[in-house]
């Protein structure tokens, strides 16, 4: 599955040409395995996205390592989110691939989150978010993520 992560990033880079939402940022993510030692990660996303009225679709790539707790693997995901534009804020919802990367072993599975943003200023957008990952062989077997996020829109 390894190889997978940078083939579908490179697709969603190639669609750059119709894309009206682009954005990067960093986020802070606390991960809470159900069998397990927690940790927390400094992750890093980019994405591009279609808007359609209030209705947006993202393709958005991250990766994520260890800042502190009691386990040491990196993270690495790309999903597919489908949003909602309601006042002030953005609805989220999607899901995709997630890869773990510990140190002599990878574990993959899918994963599905949903969130909300506001924006801060026109370039500055703030998100909370839950995510569910689903592993098929790790330390445990789901692995829920709570992230704050703070995105730059191009």
């Amino acid at each position: 599955m390894k190889p997978l992560i940078p083939a579908v990033f490179a697709a969603t880079l190639a669609s750059a040409a119709t894309a009206q939402e682009v954005y990067v940022g960093g986020s802070v993510d606390y991960h809470f395995p159900h069998s397990g030692d927690a940790q927390t990660v400094g992750s890093v996303i980019a994405s591009l996205g279609i808007d359609a009225g209030p209705f947006a679709v993202i393709g958005e790539a991250e990766y994520g390592a260890q800042i502190a707790g009691d386990n040491d693997y990196d993270t690495a995901r790309v999903r597919v989110l489908g949003s909602y534009g309601w006042g002030d804020y953005t609805l989220r919802a999607g899901g995709g691939i997630t890869e773990y990367y510990f140190s002599d072993d990878t574990s993959g599975g899918y994963n599905f989150g949903f969130g909300a943003e506001r924006a801060v200023t026109d370039t500055l957008t703030v998100r909370g978010e839950l995510i569910r990952d689903f592993m098929d062989s790790t330390f445990t077997a789901a692995v829920t993520t709570t992230r704050l996020a703070v995105l730059y829109n191009f």
